[in-house]
Parts: C-alpha cells; structure tokens; sequence
C-alpha cells in the first residue's frame, strides 16, 4: 500500500509540473499580448484562446496533488454532525463514488478528444487544435483516480 501511495503522489507531483508549465504558458502570452499591443500596435493573435488552453493544463493536471496536499475544498461540515459510526461507514463509500465519477469524467474526455481529433476543430483565431487539451483533461483525471482508489483501501482498511 505504501508503494501504491508513493507511485499516485510521484505521478501527481510529476502532473502538478505540467500545470507549472501552463502557468507560465499563460504568463508569457499575456506579456507578449500586452507588450506586442502597447509598445509595437500589435497584439498576439489568438491570446484570448491561447490563454484559455493554457489555463486547461495549468488546473487540470495539479488537481491530483491538490487533493494530496488537502488544499480541495471539502464540505463536511453537514457529515461531521453524523455519529461516528456513520462518518466511517461512509468515508469509503464516498471514495468510491468519487472513483467512479472520475473513471466516468476520464472515458468520456477520451471520447471526446478522439472526436475533437477525428473533426480536426481548431481555435478561431490561433489555429490550434483543441484535442490535445481535451486529452491533457482526460489524462489528468487519471492520478485522481488513483488518489480515491487510495483513499477508498484506507478507509476500508481503517475499518478494522
């Protein structure tokens, strides 16, 4: 279990650097806009659109270690008033459907980065195409995945 533990955080350290990078995506478009339109009369084209995709791999891929480092926001305010009992009966069943709703989340991105590649639909004014973003939303939900399926065996485990 350890080991499982260390692999799902080294892979959601490792995806936490591609949301890095996606920041800083977005910082050089904006500063390459905003210095192309006020010093030289000329702005990025497509910026608007290429800040877009690069807030995609920005958030989607540190979602995972975000849930590693508690930073998600959580509501149990409402299931921190059931008895204890119930509180631990749940917290597995609760992970799973949190696995469950990320498999689905996952397929379904896959799906539809295929068929964003198979039309070849780009940006308006980039002309970039939009698949690999939708595939970077899919991929990421996969140390998700892991997170709660991690999750799910701890509180099963600390049943006993």
């Amino acid at each position: 279990m350890e080991k499982f533990e260390r692999f799902t955080k080294g892979l959601s350290r490792g995806f936490e650097w591609l949301g890095v990078i996606g920041m800083l995506a977005m910082f050089v478009a904006n500063l390459v806009d905003v210095i192309g339109a006020k010093v030289f009369k000329w702005p990025l084209p497509g910026a608007i659109e290429i800040l877009s995709f690069a807030l995609v791999v920005a958030i989607a891929p540190a979602i995972a270690y975000g849930l590693f480092l508690g930073t998600h926001l959580r509501i149990d305010f409402i299931v921190d008033k059931f008895p204890r009992i119930l509180r631990v009966a749940l917290r597995p069943v609760v992970s799973l459907m949190c696995t469950i709703l990320f498999i689905l989340i996952s397929w379904k991105g896959f799906e539809y980065a295929y068929s964003l590649q198979i039309s070849g639909e780009k940006g308006g004014s980039s002309h970039i195409p939009f698949y690999p973003f939708a595939y970077i939303l899919a991929l990421s939900c996969i140390p998700v995945i892991l997170f709660f399926i991690l999750e799910t065996l701890k509180s099963l485990k600390a049943k006993r």
